[in-house]
């Protein structure tokens, strides 16, 4: 049971470190999901197609200050990944402890809605 199918979320991977595999944790609870590498690419699908969320890598550097601003003035949330708490990141070792976080997270709220 897919309960994610109205979301639309952008990931912006800079790092490429875990975008795709946080697209398919995401595609696979039903959200339509978008993989980017650069902000100027994530500010062109963000003024131009519908987001509800943007993902992307945490940082104080001022490109990502500026990006989350412009998502911000779109009243666009933006979530930041890093490493998660160790409740979520014990799930799986064989891949970025932010992706286990999400997919756990994802699970666990497919479960309650089910």
């Amino acid at each position: 049971m897919t309960l994610l199918n109205d979301l639309n979320v952008l990931i912006v991977d800079r790092s490429d470190y875990a975008g795709f595999d946080l697209r398919n944790a995401f595609v696979k609870a039903g959200a339509n999901t978008h993989v980017v590498s650069n902000f100027a690419s994530a500010t062109k699908l963000l003024t131009n197609k519908k987001i509800d969320a943007v993902l992307v890598e945490f940082s104080t550097d001022p490109d990502t200050v500026m990006f989350c601003k412009m998502a911000s003035e779109l009243a666009v949330p933006c979530v930041f990944t890093c490493e998660p708490p160790p409740r979520y990141a014990a799930a799986r070792k064989d891949k970025p402890q932010v992706v286990a976080a999400i997919q756990t997270i994802l699970a666990d709220h497919l479960e309650e809605t089910a």
